[in-house]
């Protein structure tokens, strides 16, 4: 497949990398360079920087034939505008958008957009195992299914 990742901090990176050791073809964009080097070494995707919130950028990054699009910048509102122009304008059929404050998370789900919210997410499963004495490390999905990891 075809994705593109906007957004090449801690997230963007392990999403980049993860999609590319699946064999899939990935091109990240960000718009600082010192960015790209959250990426592994031997990762053989494309990179580009550039302002994410243009057309041309987003033309030059193959927007009109990907399969996905993952917009995991700091910004809920550029993640919010990526993922409506590519799910709208571009006929991305798969998008996800990270919501990074909780708070604005209601602006995502506004424009129908499949929505990760890693610290909602991180608070949620830090309250489980305060509250309920967990019997191993277990890491909860967007869907809510638990998938048990190790034995504890």
């Amino acid at each position: 497949m075809n994705i593109i990742v906007i957004g090449c901090g801690r997230v963007g990176a392990e999403v980049a990398y993860a999609l590319y050791r699946k064999g899939h073809k990935v091109t990240v964009i960000d718009q600082d360079t010192a960015a790209f080097r959250n990426l592994p070494e031997d990762f053989r995707g494309l990179t580009m920087r550039g302002d994410v919130l243009t057309q041309d950028v987003l033309l030059r990054a193959g927007i009109e034939h990907a399969h996905a699009l993952a917009a995991v910048t700091p910004s809920d509102s550029v993640n919010t505008v990526l993922g409506h122009i590519a799910q709208v304008v571009f006929k991305v059929p798969n998008v996800v958008v990270r919501n990074y404050d909780p708070r604005k998370r209601a602006l995502h789900e506004a424009f129908g957009l499949q929505v990760i919210s890693p610290v909602s997410m991180g608070a949620m499963r830090i309250e489980e195992i305060l509250c309920e004495a967990p019997k191993g490390t277990v890491v909860k999905a967007g869907s809510g299914d638990l998938n048990k990891l190790q034995e504890g």
